[in-house]
């Protein structure tokens, strides 16, 4: 049986691949960067954000995932967030962390038997190892802006390994609520997941799995 994948967060994980504002609908998030001297220049958006501390709301948020085989093949899913929060300062984007259950990992386009053998592949040691790494852990630490692109930096944890990630992403007001949405790509293979990787086997053919996994994702994040 083949057995792609591309999943989690860790979400996996708020905010991290790019966060990505039009000029005409730009977040109010604050993008950091480091000058030549070592020194930090902030940059503050149009658009802010009531200060203060914001928890996400896993009930309204949701992770979903899209793996890919060389022979065509792709499977797709979703993944449930643990808990999560952001923090805004200065009207702007500040901290963001988001933890994800990989025990909850579920497959959307198979049925039965398939998508139970492929569930619990996924969740094997030959995947994410779910039994001995439960959760997956998004940090997103700075947001920066840099020719026109704003993105979400950060780290991303998964199987314990941590890796630095940078992702686009969108923020909005709804109410009193700040909602993202984005998609995050991150490769499999940097965080120990092996099955079919290119880049710790050979030969492959139309077995091989991709390394890039694409996490699609939506949170709602409520003042706390």
């Amino acid at each position: 049986m083949k057995t792609p994948f591309h999943t989690t967060l860790a979400v996996l994980l708020v905010a991290t691949t790019l966060f990505s504002c039009s000029e005409s609908e730009t977040s109010s998030t604050e993008a950091i960067k480091k000058s030549k001297e070592g020194k930090v220049e902030k940059t503050v958006s149009a658009v802010s954000f009531p200060d203060g501390n914001y928890t996400i709301d896993s009930k309204y948020s949701s992770f979903g995932w899209e793996g890919k085989e060389a022979s065509g093949t792709s499977h797709t899913g979703d993944i449930q967030i643990h808990k999560g929060s952001m923090s805004i300062m200065d009207n702007s984007f500040h901290t963001a962390f988001v933890g994800i259950n990989m025990g909850t990992i579920n497959c959307t386009d198979l049925e039965g038997d398939a998508k139970s053998r492929l569930e619990q592949h996924l969740k094997s040691a030959d995947f994410f190892g779910s039994e001995k790494h439960q959760y997956s852990t998004l940090d997103v630490i700075a947001i920066k802006t840099k020719n026109g692109e704003t993105k979400a930096v950060g780290t991303l944890t998964i199987k314990g390994i941590t890796k630095p990630v940078g992702f686009p992403a969108t923020l909005s007001l709804d109410g009193d609520n700040i909602v993202v949405d984005g998609t995050l790509v991150f490769d499999r293979s940097d965080f120990d997941v092996r099955f079919r990787s290119d880049k710790w086997y050979s030969d492959l053919g139309d077995k091989l799995i991709y390394n890039d996994i694409a996490l699609n994702y939506h949170l709602v994040a409520r003042p706390s």
